[in-house]
């Protein structure tokens, strides 16, 4: 095998993404089991807790994606993440000297503007790189690197912040994505699926335009932005809610969190990917039904937390929370890249990302904080994940039929 030739393989391509997601999320997902420290140091409320943890990064995030959306459909994919991957590890770095609300806000932001890169290049290159019937897989073991990274990232956080401070945590992890530079800059991308007339590349407004007003997309978006406006919303503040309201410490609130997200998201991840090939297999759209299964049970998996019950119950409902979150997921995104052109993936994973990684990241943790100011019990702001991951499984339901009736390839 020569050297050229495993550079260029997709495993070399999987590998390479899967580690520098699991960077991306551990960078992104440290910020939960620090909110008590950063709290206490800079005399922060729980609606800023919120916007950190949630507006400050996703907003931006979300919009920042169009950009690098339009720059992978048309440029290189490779340098447009290597560019990100040093930007959001700076600003990662940079977290660890906010002084005040908005310094800490304004690291953030260029966190999100920097990890906004890694997505629509991911995804596009995952669908020039894997065929449709093995893309779902592809898509699991990138979502498993997410709860990978974000297992790391509360986990060791939280016990790295009791040992040296939560602002050495930052220096840290941002001091890491900078070791992967090398992996990016060996690998060679694989070349792009074209079709006839691909080689014309349509407005970059109509694409957006046509991607907000096709039904079907519309159909998993809503829905997908519930989810995870449910899932980062409990992922955001379930470690303070441990803290506060169940009497659990920093250091093993880190711990279960952490071995929480990185063996149930892992596992969700793999498993909600194959379950969803081999649905997709039997029926088209047939994938969503395993985003419904599991959107479903996040609802009751919340509940057990609001109860006064045993800590190893409440362990286990924090286990089993990451995983049917992460399960779900896989679908959404196959169903989108099996909807869409692969010369329109890029911006159309952009507006992906607007509805889930934006909107829905955004408003869960800033909504669980309001709502925990509002009322003055934490506790009861909990109840916005279990209301919101319900109605997601409803809308994903109605989304199979939806995408049924109106795709042509249903019925062949």
């Amino acid at each position: 095998m020569t050297q050229e030739s495993w550079r260029a393989r997709p495993f070399y391509l999987l590998i390479t993404l899967t580690l520098v997601n699991t960077v991306n999320w551990a960078d992104r997902q440290v910020v939960p089991i620090l909110l008590p420290s950063i709290k206490a140091e800079l005399h922060l409320s729980d609606t800023e807790l919120g916007i950190i943890s949630g507006l400050a990064f996703s907003l931006i995030y979300a919009v920042a994606a169009f950009v690098f959306g339009f720059l992978a459909d048309r440029s290189s994919r490779k340098w447009v993440i290597l560019f990100g991957l040093v930007c959001w590890s700076l600003a990662t770095a940079a977290s660890g000297l906010a002084y005040s609300f908005w310094s800490m806000f304004a690291a953030r932001f260029f966190t999100g503007i920097g990890e906004a890169s890694l997505y629509p290049c991911a995804m596009s290159l995952l669908a020039d790189a894997f065929p449709a019937e093995r893309r779902g897989r592809a898509i699991g073991l990138i979502g498993a690197s997410s709860a990978l990274g974000g297992g790391l990232g509360i986990g060791l956080g939280g016990w790295l912040a009791s040992i040296v401070g939560w602002r050495e945590v930052f220096f840290l992890y941002g001091g890491i994505g900078l070791l992967l530079i090398p992996l990016l800059l060996v690998m060679i991308e694989p070349t792009r699926s074209r079709k006839p007339g691909d080689e014309h590349h349509d407005p970059p407004q109509r694409i957006v335009i046509e991607a907000l007003t096709d039904v079907r997309l519309l159909a998993v978006w809503i829905p997908g932005m519930l989810l995870m406006a449910g899932g980062l919303g409990w992922a955001a503040w379930a470690p303070a809610y441990f803290v506060r309201e169940l009497g659990f410490d920093v250091s093993q609130t880190g711990m279960i969190f952490g071995v929480a997200q990185l063996f149930g998201g892992v596992a969700g991840s793999l498993i909600g990917g194959r379950l969803g090939d081999i649905a997709r297999q039997r029926r088209y759209a047939g994938q969503l039904q395993v985003s419904v299964f599991f959107a479903t049970i996040v609802g009751p998996i919340v509940a057990v937390t609001m109860l006064d019950i045993s800590p190893v119950v409440l362990m286990a409902a924090a286990a089993f929370g990451p995983f049917a979150i992460f399960a779900a997921l896989p679908s959404l995104q196959s169903m989108v890249a099996e909807i869409v052109p692969t010369k329109r993936l890029g911006l159309t994973f952009a507006v992906h990302m607007l509805f889930l990684a934006g909107a829905g990241a955004a408003i869960g943790p800033l909504l669980i904080g309001w709502v925990s100011d509002a009322t003055g019990s934490l506790r009861t702001a909990m109840l916005v994940p279990l209301v919101a991951s319900m109605a997601a499984a409803f809308g994903l339901w109605l989304a199979g039929k939806i995408i049924r009736a109106r795709t042509p390839a249903a019925t062949t």
